[in-house]
């Protein structure tokens, strides 16, 4: 009896660490475990890339928006590195070039090398200055695990897929949905940069826009065996037409109130015997493209990042 009763025992010790294992996965505890990974992760490479394309059409003109950008690079718990290239056009402007930055963190500074084009600049914020916490929480904010954490609260509007799918070899789990506009206001506010809340919340309270009107779709894929992020796609093309619709008169012209702007003819003075007239712009807008795509792999890979000696020879203070 007493050997049953051991052997018992010791099955239930190997099977209860275990349980948890076989627990059917749900989009709430994907994001959650993913998120946590993510944050918890010594290093890992990303690549990003942000597409625009915006057709604006009215009686008196035509304009199209176009801007691509594209960007890499390495993450480690005190450091990044990331360099891109972007260009954008819009009537007769054109721009292009390309960015690189270097972030180190230490105990008692943070220090950027930035590149733009070919000419190299660098800042430090000491502890003692006023914006050294500031700058710890953008840089904990760009490092992105806030991004897929945020996406937790909304995970009753994200499905998880019946099937996985193949990402090079990595199966991985996916999560799509339409989550409210209100996502990417939490993601910028969760950087708990005071100055930059108040501008955005001015900024909203001017324009009248209530981010909950509006969806922005979401795709993520969650590597099945490591419960990590692989891709993460947001598709904002529906918000930014339905954003162009409804505001793009005041963006443009710059009236709170666009009806109570009165036309009076040609020689812009009042004719008592003339009805008014509102002036009412008409547009039709056609957003072809605006995505965000980021890419996550080699977790654990890259060793430690340094600023290069040239660099730091070549860099102007700002």
């Amino acid at each position: 009896m007493k050997t049953r009763i051991v052997i018992l025992l010791l099955i239930l010790a190997l099977i209860l660490p275990t349980a948890g294992c076989f627990e059917k996965p749900t989009a709430e505890s994907l994001l959650e475990d993913s998120a946590a990974n993510l944050e918890k992760a010594e290093s890992y490479e990303v690549k990003g890339k942000l597409e625009l394309d915006i057709e604006i059409e009215s009686e008196d003109f035509d304009m199209e928006i176009v801007g691509d950008a594209e960007a890499s690079g390495e993450i480690t718990d005190k450091a990044l590195h990331l360099e891109g290239e972007y260009t954008f056009s819009s009537v007769d402007e054109k721009e292009s070039g390309d960015l690189e930055i270097y972030l180190i963190e230490d105990k008692d500074e943070i220090t950027a090398y930035m590149r733009e084009d070919k000419k190299w600049t660098k800042d430090s914020i000491d502890e003692d200055e006023e914006d050294f916490e500031e700058a710890q929480k953008l840089i904990e904010g760009i490092k992105f695990h806030k991004l897929v954490e945020l996406l937790a609260e909304y995970s009753d509007d994200l499905t998880l897929a019946k099937k996985t799918e193949k990402v090079g070899k990595i199966e991985a789990y996916v999560l799509e949905g339409k989550v409210s506009g209100e996502y990417f206001l939490d993601f910028l506010k969760s950087l708990e940069v005071d100055e930059f809340e108040d501008e955005i919340d001015e900024a909203l309270e001017e324009s009248d826009i209530d981010l909950e009107d509006y969806e922005i779709d979401i795709r993520l894929l969650i590597d099945k065996k490591t419960k990590l992020p692989v891709l993460l796609e947001i598709d904002m093309a529906d918000t930014v037409a339905k954003l162009a619709e409804d505001y793009l008169v005041q963006f443009m012209f710059g009236f709170s109130e666009i009806d109570d702007i009165e036309y009076y003819g040609d020689d812009d003075e009042e004719d008592e015997d003339e009805p008014e007239q509102s002036f009412e712009p008409e547009f039709e807008v056609d957003v072809k493209a605006c995505t965000l795509e980021i890419e996550f792999s080699s977790f654990g890979d890259v060793k430690s990042i340094k600023v290069p000696s040239d660099v730091k020879d070549e860099a102007e203070e700002d």
